[in-house]
């Protein structure tokens, strides 16, 4: 293959590199950074320390890294967020990246900082958008965290059906990950998930996994809270007695909340222990959960129906309105919600279709670009052949019509001889008989030598305007025609000397290492040290330079692959490659000149 078009494949293979884009290499981490997200979830407020002392990074990447590791640590110490501001440079630096954790990781803390600010609207849409990039990336601790934080925020606006589905993905990945405190987490939030669905069987069951693994970690007040909700699911079932007894023993553990205050309240009215039932609900008035304070205050109002508490009728009276207002303006809120996520949701399924659609769309382009580029190729390969071989073929014809040229040279000196000798009548009638014959026969040859170089310059035609050496073809020949004579009696002389040269034509086998050294010593000889000039400009392998030496001896393509033991169409390879090295070296253009004569006239 030619080196220009190995040169032309590199260039394409390099757009298609080029097309297919090579990753960049990212800056490590700096060390800070890295130690603090070793620790971050184990002792956060040790990562907080570390993230505070160090400088904030210049680079944009390291800056945004340092952003979300900061928020990720005061998130976890439940520290206050005035805005998302920090966490927004972190997630506007990730968003159009290939970094489908960090951008989960960003668009997560987005929403739970956004969720803390009351912004339940906007905290979803980012919610959704990391559950979307998470699943993209393999890490089973963020994917905890997105789905269960997702799920909190469906189960506390009553989107029971949406946090059913991400609360069982939180459980999955946090028995990938095998952390038993998400696994304990996840059931509760699972159980919740349950009750609100009227499925309480599961709903015990996954209560009971819950408490089960608080009481392997220890966890004694997150057990305690489990309990106080598992008893309110005895209290749907109307187990009261045994919700009761839950509750006395989580009491008696010396956990104290509104919520177990509420539930006892209830089981004691339920079982029309009514003065234990007034007590307790005054106990839960604490509770500033507007839903919890509408429920108290409709059991006491359902209480003041007893002779010892109906004075207070009219404040229960007001007091519940007053609730129930606040209620129905949270529900409006939750039903906008609930067409806001729906409206997220479709939104980027809808981005998603259209960056797969980009995407095919720019893999048929850059499919079609190669192709094309193929396609190219081959033309241009299936050009330069063409080229070659026509190349090829107007060198022999060249050489041919200067073989006839110098044969008519010949034949006429031989005419002119005889003519001489016929006019001087030296010879024998028979003699001058056969003079005659062979004079004829020489005016014979001449004219079909002559009709066959008409042939050839017909042919030649054809060529011009592909070549542009043509002309200088046509000096050469001239020049040569005038020194042939010359060199014709200096040839006669050398094969006399030298029987070698001629039988180099007839030869049918290749030349051997003594022989190979003959010619070089021939080829010096007649041609003014033509090796030795030849290696002072440019090196050449002994090889290559035995093939210049044998074009030197005006030796054909087919003789010379005999002489070489090479096929032809390696010769011809070979001289391309000899050509293109020469003329790189001496810095000639080869397109203008004809290898096989610039040897000959070198």
């Amino acid at each position: 293959m030619k080196p220009n078009t190995v040169t032309c494949l590199v260039l394409i293979f390099c757009v298609m590199n080029l097309f297919f884009g090579c990753s960049q290499r990212k800056a490590a981490p700096l060390p800070e950074l890295e130690q603090a997200e070793a620790v971050m979830f184990e002792h956060p407020d040790s990562a907080l320390h570390i993230l505070q002392r160090m400088p904030k990074p210049a680079d944009k990447e390291q800056h945004a890294l340092w952003c979300l590791l900061v928020t990720q640590a005061m998130y976890k110490q439940y520290l206050p967020f005035s805005s998302d501001s920090l966490i927004r440079i972190a997630y506007d630096y990730y968003k159009p990246t290939d970094d489908s954790r960090r951008k989960a990781m960003a668009a997560l803390y987005m929403g739970e900082i956004n969720y803390r600010l009351q912004k339940i609207e906007t905290a979803t849409a980012y919610y959704l958008e990391a559950e979307t990039e998470v699943e993209k990336a393999s890490d089973d601790k963020l994917g905890y965290l997105v789905m269960s934080g997702l799920g909190n925020l469906y189960l506390y606006r009553d989107l029971t059906d949406y946090a059913s589905g991400v609360c069982q993905k939180a459980l999955a990945y946090a028995v990938n990950d095998s952390n038993k405190r998400y696994e304990m987490v996840s059931s509760r939030l699972l159980a919740r998930c349950y009750s609100l669905k009227k499925d309480f069987s599961e709903s015990i069951a996954f209560y009971m996994r819950a408490i089960d693994l608080a009481d392997s970690l220890k966890l004694w007040n997150f057990c305690s809270a489990t309990k106080v909700e598992l008893a309110n699911v005895y209290s749907v079932l109307k187990q009261y007695d045994r919700a009761l007894f839950i509750e006395r023993e989580v009491l008696k553990s010396g956990f104290l909340s509104e919520q177990l205050y509420y539930g006892m309240g209830m089981n004691y009215m339920k079982l029309h222990q009514y003065d234990s039932a007034y007590h307790y609900f005054n106990q839960a008035l604490a509770n500033s959960n507007a839903y919890t304070r509408r429920g108290i205050y409709r059991n006491l109002l359902h209480l003041s129906r007893q002779p010892q508490y109906q004075k207070y009728v009219i404040v229960y009276s007001d007091s519940l309105r007053f609730y129930e207002d606040s209620v129905r303006v949270l529900d409006k809120g939750k039903e906008i919600i609930a067409y806001r996520e729906k409206y997220e949701n479709e939104k980027l399924v809808t981005e998603n279709q259209r960056l797969e659609l980009e995407k095919t769309r720019f893999s048929r382009l850059l499919l079609i670009v190669v192709v094309i580029a193929l396609i190219v190729l081959v033309l241009y390969l299936h050009r330069k052949i063409a080229l070659s071989r026509k190349e090829e073929e107007l060198n022999k014809l060249t050489l041919q019509l200067h073989k006839n040229e110098s044969l008519i040279n010949r034949n006429n000196s031989y005419i002119a001889e005889l003519k001489l000798q016929i006019e001087r009548k030296n010879e024998l009638v028979n003699q001058q008989a056969e003079q005659q014959d062979e004079l004829a026969s020489l005016h014979d040859a001449n004219e079909q030598l002559r009709k066959e170089n008409l042939r050839l310059n017909e042919n030649m035609k054809k060529y011009t305007g592909i070549f542009s050496e043509t002309n200088e073809i046509k000096n050469v020949t001239e020049q040569l025609r005038r020194s042939k004579q010359r060199e014709d009696d200096w040839f006669a002389f050398i094969q006399k000397e030298y029987p070698f040269l001629s039988g180099l034509h007839q030869r049918k086998t290749g030349l051997d290492y003594v022989e190979e050294q003959a010619v070089y010593c021939l080829v010096d000889t007649l041609f003014d040290k033509f090796t030795k000039r030849l290696t002072y400009k440019i090196s050449l392998p002994p090889r290559e330079l035995l093939l210049c030496c044998l074009i030197k001896l005006r030796l054909s393509v087919s003789e010379i692959a005999i002489l070489m033991n090479l096929s032809p169409a390696s010769v011809s390879t070979a001289k391309q490659r000899i050509k293109n090295k020469i003329y790189e070296k001496l810095k000639d253009n080869p397109p203008k000149r004809n290898f096989d004569l610039w040897i000959w006239e070198y």
